[in-house]
């Protein structure tokens, strides 16, 4: 198709459309807003420039979307109270019209969708609350009100010299997202997804240089009169001076003191502003610090988080607390939420997350700039999930509902990044997210229940190999004389190498006892081994309740009986008469021994398991569920 061309009625100069669907346009010579009625263009008014670009796209870019060519042919820039952004207004070759999101270095594209049935009433959402549409499932990510700041190049509709407007973002699943535009009545619903700037395959971009100025600004604080460098000049909302710490308006070409430090106390960033580190592939500038805090039973802790910046690549912090480093990235896909309270789960990339801590934080202190606005005394709500080493936070103001991932880091390898001198402070306690120190011991237990079950293989082998060399009886009687009741038993062959010699005693004794003194007799070499048994059972009823003690049976082991021709000779003694039982079992394996070498083998496992449950006490310690037991309860 080709795109029609026109003179604008203003000035005459000539008037091209990039796009052929084209509704209105601006005039690049006069700057007159122009709408196309019919054939004929008719000037609608004139419009001041629009905001500076804080990217790198401008009117002619071309890219790639989801494998179809576009053409930015269009702009319109809003201004709000975090800042601004602008839509670019895109035309694809098939004919379709689509718009590119652009705010703080973020990208996403949509589309206009058809008109839906039911919209609800913007005084009935709250950020947070779920939303569906066409069957899909949304949250409510953020309420904007928005003042149109200007338009460029060509929009598919009539857009000029408009009020305030409310816009409605809607969060999705896996980086997808929602707009409801109350622009218009019904409002407009736009659908689509983020996505990464290098993914978009732009070209015909602006050059660096002219989407901010060469290197960084250099301006006077009109409280003190100190210098303050902006690195971001036409994104950065905020700056604070680093002397009185007063917080600036740096859209003001007089930077506008929006608030001043009223005494706080100083807070002093371990990483300096304007330092620069390599971290995921990129160089990154620390634009931003600022310190949060949170009171708990009366007792204030405080985290300090900076923000940094890598141009086409957005924004991301850097948080610490108490010697404890995060990497920090905002989300686009919220997450699933699931349950309440301790019970609480998100699940977020196939990973699940459980609820740590509830607390409102207020911001205490700031320092540099910020590509919105931020001010000592703002305050949020968080809930803090973590699923070691990952942190996800969500954040709630009134406005806006932001979820963050943040990855526990070394602070070595922040040293590193960012070259400072000397070491990092030491961490200290135990935090969130920190991994432990005691890893998972799959590999150990392994390890030990393959040498268990080598034990046990032993074991059985060991009591295959047992050979039972005598067994008999005999009686007690306590009327008797001693010599009377002594067993002397029938000569017993032992074969085979030297080995345990288990003998075992058992009795009928009841409410009594029986004492067995025993000697084998090696009748080769007359070499004798004494040794010992007992048995005493007693029993009875206390009121209507059975109890016992004791055993009827006993046994005692010879260590390292050589083969030869045995005697045992056997001496009871006994409270009353009693009958017995003797076994004699050579090679019978030492189960002690074994329970021995089990507990050996179990022992490191089981002091690391120790330590882990340790670890994991302290950590849970600090948050909303510390650990109970007995009487804490």
């Amino acid at each position: 198709m080709t795109a029609p061309v026109a003179n604008c009625p203003s000035c005459g100069a000539e008037i091209r459309f990039q796009w052929a669907g084209a509704v209105q346009t601006v005039c690049v010579h006069c700057g007159s807003v122009l709408v196309r009625r019919g054939v004929d263009l008719q000037n609608v008014g004139r419009v001041s420039e629009p905001p500076p670009a804080t990217s790198r796209v401008q009117i002619g870019t071309r890219g790639v979307y989801d494998g179809s060519a576009f053409t930015v042919v269009g702009r319109i820039a809003y201004q709000y109270e975090r800042g601004f952004w602008s839509e670019w207004h895109l035309g694809f070759a098939d004919g379709r019209s689509g718009w590119l999101s652009d705010a703080q270095d973020e990208y996403a594209v949509s589309f206009l969708a058809e008109s839906a049935r039911y919209t609800p009433d913007p005084g009935t959402l709250r950020p947070g609350e779920p939303f569906t549409f066409r069957g899909t499932q949304y949250v409510v990510s953020s309420l904007t009100r928005a003042r149109y700041a200007g338009v460029e190049g060509e929009l598919p509709f009539e857009y000029w010299d408009r009020a305030e407007v409310l816009f409605v973002d809607l969060g999705g699943r896996e980086g997808s997202f929602g707009t409801l535009d109350y622009s218009e009545d019904p409002p407009l619903v736009f659908l689509g997804e983020y996505v990464p700037f290098q993914a978009l395959a732009l070209r015909d971009l602006r050059e660096p240089e002219e989407r901010r100025a060469e290197g960084a600004d250099a301006l006077s604080c009109p409280n003190c009169g100190g210098t303050v460098t902006i690195r971001l000049p036409g994104e950065t909302v905020n700056a604070v001076c680093q002397y009185c710490q007063s917080v600036l308006n740096a859209r003001s070409p007089k930077l506008q003191v929006l608030q001043r430090f009223q005494d706080r106390v100083a807070v002093r960033p371990l990483i300096p502003l304007g330092s620069t580190g390599r971290m995921h592939g990129a160089e990154w500038t620390v634009l931003g610090f600022q310190q949060q805090t949170i009171s708990v039973e009366g007792v204030k802790y405080s985290w300090r988080e900076y923000l940094l910046h890598a141009p086409e690549r957005g924004f991301r912090y850097l948080t610490e607390y108490d010697g404890h480093w995060n990497d920090v990235v905002t989300l686009k896909d919220a997450p699933q939420v699931i349950g309440r309270g301790q019970q609480a789960r998100v699940q977020h990339r196939g990973a699940w997350f459980r609820h740590f801590q509830r607390a409102s934080a207020e911001t205490s202190f700031v320092l540099g700039e910020f590509p919105w606005q931020v001010r000592v005394g703002d305050r949020m709500q968080g809930d803090d999930y973590i699923h070691p080493p990952l942190l996800l936070s969500r954040e709630q103001t009134r406005d806006e509902v932001t979820w963050s991932l943040g990855e526990y880091v070394p602070p070595q390898r922040i040293w590193e990044a960012f070259r400072l001198e000397g070491s990092p402070p030491q961490p200290r306690g135990v935090f969130a997210n920190q991994p432990s120190p005691h890893p998972a011991m799959a590999p150990l237990w392994y390890a030990c229940l393959a040498f268990a079950a080598a034990l046990l293989v032993l074991l059985l082998v060991s009591a295959q190999s047992s050979r039972q060399v005598y067994a008999g009886s005999a009686t007690f009687v306590t009327t008797d004389p001693d010599e009377r009741n002594v067993l002397v038993t029938e000569p017993f062959t032992i074969t085979g190498r030297p080995s345990r010699l288990r003998v075992k005693v058992e009795t009928d004794v009841s409410n009594a006892y029986a004492y067995f003194d025993m000697t084998l007799v090696d009748e080769g070499t007359g070499r004798t081994r004494e040794f010992d048994a007992e048995a005493s059972y007693y029993h009875g009823y206390d009121g209507s309740t059975r109890w016992s003690e004791g055993s009827q049976r006993d046994g005692a082991s010879v260590p390292r009986v050589k083969p030869g021709r045995y005697r045992l000779v056997v001496a009871p003694q006994a409270s009353s008469d009693v009958r017995y039982s003797i076994r004699a079992v050579h090679g019978a394996p030492a189960l002690s021994l074994y329970l021995l070498g089990l507990l050996a083998l179990l022992a490191p496992p089981l002091v690391k398991l120790m330590m882990g449950a340790g670890f994991e006490r302290s950590r849970w310690m600090e948050s909303d569920y510390p650990p109970t037991s007995g009487d804490d309860e």
